[in-house]
């Protein structure tokens, strides 16, 4: 993974590793990377209890399935845009199949146009574990880029 940052330029690597610092990303046990070809990648740094779904079977929440797709598309969209902040406006989820407990489920993303106020990904969660049954779930995002205000006095 840091070999992927580090060809990836300073800033994207400086970037993803404030990502995988956010609280959102540490509570659901996320954590992300860009590869050299653009596309992000999110994962299980563990699976406990709380990502489960209930109904006796070992599935991975529908809620936590929507919120892994929030974040590959955020870091696809920071990966695009250049910019360290990128705010969801809208966030479609198809579940396809039943996605069971794997360390092996990824959540993978690529913008598919990007531009300096709007950012279009779609992303898929996949299970290596598992690759003859393909998506599990797909998702298309449309994101909006910002630009940090400079920090400081203003000047009048």
């Amino acid at each position: 993974m840091n070999a992927v940052l580090q060809a990836a330029g300073d800033d994207l690597a400086t970037r993803v590793a404030a990502f995988n610092r956010r609280p959102e990303i540490t509570w659901f046990g996320l954590v992300g990377w860009v590869e050299h070809n653009g596309t992000a990648v999110v994962r299980f740094s563990g699976l406990h209890a709380g990502v489960l779904g209930g109904g006796g079977v070992a599935a991975i929440n529908g809620g936590v399935i929507a919120a892994g797709f929030d974040a590959v598309c955020v870091l696809a969209g920071m990966a695009a845009s250049g910019c360290e902040l990128v705010v969801t406006l809208n966030l479609n989820v198809q579940f396809l199949r039943l996605a069971q407990a794997s360390q092996g489920l990824a959540f993978r993303a690529r913008a598919t146009r990007s531009g300096a106020t709007v950012c279009f990904v779609q992303g898929e969660l996949v299970d290596a574990e598992r690759p003859e049954a393909g998506a599990l779930a797909t998702a298309q995002a449309t994101l909006q880029p910002r630009r940090r205000p400079p920090e400081g006095p203003q000047a009048g």
